[in-house]
């Protein structure tokens, strides 16, 4: 119910806009996901915990969301949130879900920053062999590619391409997955794609 009104709370504000919303977005080579991410000129979570759930996996999680997500937001129950607020950065935004009826309401109770520390490793690691190898041809470093492991790949692109530059295409990617994920209606990601803006035939390629 939460994930419901936060995914329409974010197609409003973003309708029109070059931008996908997504659930369950992996971070880490798939060891976390975050629960709504929103892709556009930045990388912006949201992870939901709700009164039924546990906070267990919540500090390690924020660390993993901080060296790859541009935004994050805590959408928190009641029954967590004191709890929940002492486990997060300060650059995260908190917004409480209060049910109301069958639905519930969202109140925004702190507006997030910027973070300002991402980690290269991590933000290369998003990235599947392929989009690596790409990434690393856009910046002439794709020599002998074909006989490197993935490890060997992602260290040449985390020590010899700018972390920003790693980021935007990252972003690149991620836009184009969904676009592209869409049009195969059969799967539960497509399933959980908004397009707010282009379409997977607009989406170009890599």
């Amino acid at each position: 119910m939460i994930r419901k009104v936060v995914r329409q709370r974010l197609h409003l504000a973003h309708v029109g806009e070059d931008a996908v919303i997504m659930d369950e977005l992996r971070f880490d080579r798939g060891s976390a996901r975050v629960d709504v991410a929103v892709v556009n000129g930045l990388i912006d979570g949201y992870e939901i915990k709700s009164d039924r759930d546990n906070l267990e996996r919540l500090e390690r999680q924020a660390a993993l969301y901080g060296d790859v997500a541009d935004r994050m937001t805590l959408v928190v129950g009641e029954r967590h949130y004191d709890e929940a607020l002492a486990l997060i950065p300060d650059w995260w935004g908190v917004i409480l879900a209060k049910s109301h009826g069958d639905t519930c309401r969202l109140k925004t109770l702190r507006k997030g920053r910027r973070n300002r520390s991402h980690n290269v490793e991590s933000l290369v690691n998003m990235l599947e062999r392929h989009e690596l190898v790409t990434l690393l041809g856009l910046h002439s470093l794709e020599r002998g590619a074909s006989r490197k492991i993935y490890s060997e790949l992602a260290d040449t692109a985390a020590r010899c391409i700018k972390a920003k530059d790693v980021s935007a295409f990252v972003k690149r990617v991620l836009k184009i997955r969904a676009r592209f994920g869409a049009l195969d209606d059969k799967t539960a990601f497509a399933r959980s794609i908004i397009i707010c803006g282009p379409s997977a035939q607009d989406a170009g390629s890599l």
